[in-house]
């Protein structure tokens, strides 16, 4: 698709949209959403913009450099493993859904809440 030249890449779920990827200046993803989001931190060129891609795709990515100072894949923020000029990563959807939160539970209404939004929800984040 494109080589990236940037701090990083952020490659996540609807659920794991939020967050860091918003911080990066990602997209928030409904959370019924079958899609992976490719986030590039601090590209180092003002085109390099956040892909939304379905969860069907298979993602790769190679590390091509720089060889100096490397490069860790970093996994939810808890395992880091260093990867060496010319590894791949390859990214795929598992074949069933993980559910983390119960049926009742609304995304977009806890992010009201964090982020003070209260348009559409008639002034109330609760």
């Amino acid at each position: 698709m494109a080589t990236y030249k940037a701090d990083g890449l952020i490659v996540c779920t609807p659920m794991g949209s939020t967050a860091y990827n918003l911080a990066a200046g990602g997209p928030i993803v409904a959370p019924s959403a079958t899609a992976f989001t490719i986030t590039p931190i601090c590209p180092h060129s003002l085109t390099h913009r956040p892909v939304v891609s379905d969860a069907a795709s298979l993602i790769e990515i190679t590390y091509e450099g720089p060889v100096e100072g490397g490069a860790f894949l970093t996994i939810d923020g808890q395992t880091s493993v260093s990867l060496e000029l010319g590894d791949r990563v390859v990214i795929d959807a598992a074949p069933d859904p993980l559910r983390l939160c119960p049926p009742e539970y609304s995304v977009f209404r806890v992010l009201a809440t964090k982020l003070g939004w209260s348009a559409g929800m008639g002034g109330r984040t609760r």
